[in-house]
């Protein structure tokens, strides 16, 4: 049994440290919005994911005369990525629904998307004195909104005892148990890890992310390379995808600032139901699900 728990911990660190190759840094949060690319990946470039980032083309009857999109063509009903149990309030259920035949597919030809989950922020500088106060502060804050939700689905959690260490900081990590179903502290198939390294000063954040941030001086954690991120991440057992991730993370990015970004990867996020994934990708913003979607014909 400590083995199989050992190698669940080695796996959910795997996860989460496993990336992409290495992208060259920029200067992108101090970039002008790209009116060809949707909204989320204007910020995700920002945030520092610049090499597998597609918007889908929808079908030509999605946009306008002038080959702009028009989301009251496609529809007003809801999808996995809005999270029906929820009950985020204030979040518009609306654009893009009616599309599950061609998007939920992801028919961009030969694009692969980043295949694990990454948070991104700018955080008001005035909320630490230095790099080392801004980590522990996005710790904390990402640490009690995910407890306390995970806490309101019914779901336990106990801290691991030997959490696995990354480039000399530890991760946090959580057992979660829920009566009677899949995941228990006995089996140990269960596991929440959070990693927040140290961010980086920059003298404004992106003029078009989270309105309370846009063009502001912030601490920058960046999700640009396999190093340097910030992670979040439920790891179950081989096989299993039991707990309703697609409401967990839209609730928890509800709860959290705006200026947090997560980025939900393809066949990552399961909806609670027969170990079904969402099979596109998408950005929670405060709570708001933003698709890849090409903006343009």
């Amino acid at each position: 049994m400590d083995m199989i728990f050992r190698n669940l911990l080695g796996a959910a660190a795997a996860l989460l440290i496993a990336g992409c190759a290495l992208n060259m840094p920029g200067k992108n949060h101090k970039g002008a919005y790209n009116e060809k690319w949707s909204k989320a990946k204007n910020l995700t470039y920002s945030g520092g994911m610049r090499k597998q980032v597609h918007d889908q083309q929808l079908p030509a009857g999605a946009y306008g005369k002038e080959g702009k999109l028009q989301d009251y063509k496609l529809g007003n009903v809801s999808h996995p990525a809005y999270g029906a149990a929820s009950g985020v309030v204030g979040v518009n259920v609306k654009p893009y629904g009616a599309f599950e035949h061609f998007y939920w597919g992801w028919t961009v030809p030969g694009a692969s998307h980043y295949d694990h989950h990454r948070v991104f922020a700018w955080m008001p500088v005035a909320m630490a004195k230095d790099e080392i106060e801004a980590r522990n502060t996005l710790e904390v804050m990402l640490t009690r909104s995910a407890l306390t939700i995970l806490n309101d689905m019914n779901y336990k959690y106990k801290p691991v005892k030997t959490p696995y260490q990354h480039n000399g900081l530890a991760f946090k990590q959580w057992y979660l148990e829920q009566t009677g179903a899949n995941c228990s502290f006995a089996r140990m198939n269960c596991v929440l890890s959070l990693y927040v390294p140290v961010p980086r000063p920059v003298d404004r954040a992106p003029p078009f992310s989270y309105f309370s941030m846009a063009g502001e001086p912030s601490w920058y954690f960046s999700a640009m390379d396999d190093d340097s991120f910030p992670r979040l991440s439920i790891t179950e057992g081989e096989g299993m995808k039991s707990i309703s991730e697609n409401v967990f993370y839209q609730k928890l990015s509800a709860r959290l600032p705006g200026w947090v970004y997560f980025y939900m990867a393809p066949n990552e996020v399961g909806i609670g139901d027969d170990n079904k994934t969402i099979a596109y990708p998408y950005l929670l913003e405060k709570g708001k699900p933003l698709l890849f979607i090409r903006p343009n014909k």
